[in-house]
């Protein structure tokens, strides 16, 4: 099996990720880049220290001089990255739930590396092909700070002043993860009045689920809806996306919310969009009314990222609420995502509710099959069902109908099946949704 997901490595200690395997990790990533400097971080999860000092160890021997960054947000270690011109290693599980934890690398430029990248460094993990040192020669560990560049970078990004003249009022929940050191730091500096919530670091996550989901913000949008906030914010794990509830404490279809931010970036200058085939269709409305076009790629952020570099994309993003700016980062940033939101706000001059409405309104219904492993009898058994739509299998299988889709595709970071409804029709979701699920079956 592959050692690499949708998005770096990940796993649970002892079971399926082990200190020795983030020994070689850092060993690979250090025999694959020639640089002198390798930067690493980690998020708060129980098991990041251990397999932090593994990785570390391993870039040592390589040679490498180890840029330690501390516990932050992984989209503040890439911003150091690209700053400084120098790859990183990142010990993270994203959003998934706090008995895993893995390893991803970072590019030169900040961006996930594409899949030519990460074979290679695949490649020297299973071969244990490394280029390691003598004593003489073993590398040296310095500290850094990454958040006060990082956080400048953001503001870059927004009207400042105009932010600050709103005196927004926000609520703001940081999972416990690793955005506790960014986001507080930055809603300061844009002037905003905040409560904060979860926002104590804690690597079993008490407070929520680390994958901001409706199921798992129920206590925040109850919160949200007992006082008057103008926005509320809810991050992941690792802090490179972020869900919002608007001022009436309704929850934003990260759908929507990405393309609203296309639009109000497509204002200001003109640009391809990139997008993976689990977006809705509300995107091409958008590049519809720029004039512009929408190239659809797998889902998962380092194939976004590859192709907005070949492509010259002005931005991309998923329909999880990620939004990926390339000027700035080619990856997504929760943090960035806060500050744009807040800037689209003050720029219109309107409650976000009214600026959603004004969308098409699709609709996006996510399902997840969990413990599933018979993907390929699945697709199988959906196209001979659905013989009347288009399909394509750019990732999973996409079963297209006018302006509606079905996409089932394989969770790159855990064994299940992901399937994806969208329409304008509400009616025609709940209908293929209980199709498909009675077509999925058991498969016992």
């Amino acid at each position: 099996m592959p050692l690499f997901g949708t998005n770096g490595i990940r796993g649970v200690l002892n079971e399926t990720i082990t200190p020795e395997l983030g020994y070689r990790f850092g060993m690979a990533v250090g025999t694959y880049y020639s640089d002198s400097d390798v930067a690493l971080s980690y998020d708060n999860r129980t098991t990041s220290h251990l397999l932090k000092d593994a990785v570390e160890s391993g870039l040592l021997n390589t040679g490498k001089n180890v840029v330690d960054l501390g516990m932050i947000p992984t989209p503040t270690a890439q911003v150091y990255c690209k700053h400084n011109n120098i790859p990183g290693a990142v010990v993270t599980a994203s959003h998934n739930p706090p008995k895993y934890n893995g390893f991803k690398v970072v590019a030169k430029d900040g961006s996930n590396p594409g899949e030519d990248v990460v074979t290679k460094i695949e490649d020297l993990i299973v071969g244990q092909k490394f280029n390691k040192v003598g004593w003489e020669d073993v590398g040296e560990v310095r500290n850094d700070d990454a958040v006060g560049l990082y956080l400048n970078e953001i503001l870059k990004n927004v009207n400042v002043p105009n932010i600050k003249q709103r005196h927004f009022r926000v609520l703001v929940d940081c999972a416990n993860g690793t955005t506790v050191v960014t986001t507080p730091k930055l809603l300061r500096r844009l002037g905003v009045n905040y409560v904060s919530v979860n926002s104590n670091s804690d690597g079993f996550f008490p407070g929520r689920g680390s994958e901001p989901t409706e199921e798992t913000l129920k206590e925040l949008i109850s919160f949200a809806k007992s006082a008057p906030f103008d926005l509320s914010v809810a991050h992941d794990g690792d802090g490179d996306r972020s869900v919002f509830l608007d001022e009436k404490g309704e929850m934003i279809d990260g759908d929507k919310l990405v393309a609203l931010v296309a639009d109000h970036m497509l204002e200001l200058k003109k640009g391809d969009l990139v997008f993976p085939v689990a977006s809705s269709f509300l995107i091409d409305r958008i590049a519809e009314k720029h004039g512009v076009k929408v190239i659809r790629t797998p889902v998962g952020a380092p194939v976004i990222s590859e192709v907005l570099t070949s492509s010259k994309g002005l931005m991309g993003g998923e329909e999880n609420g990620k939004v990926i700016l390339p000027h700035y980062l080619n990856g997504g940033d929760g943090g960035l995502t806060v500050a744009l939101a807040l800037d689209i706000i003050s720029s219109g001059g309107r409650e976000i509710s009214s600026l959603i409405k004004e969308l098409p309104d699709y609709k996006l219904k996510r399902i997840k099959i969990s413990n599933r492993s018979d993907f390929e009898r699945v697709k199988t058994l959906l196209k001979q069902r659905y013989t009347n739509m288009k399909h394509d299998e750019i990732d999973g299988l996409r079963l297209v109908e006018d302006d509606s889709f079905i996409l089932i595709r394989k969770s790159g970071t855990e064994p299940a099946i992901r399937i994806y409804i969208s329409s304008t029709s509400s009616d025609w979701i709940r209908s293929r949704e209980k199709e498909v699920l009675k077509i999925i079956g058991d498969p016992s």
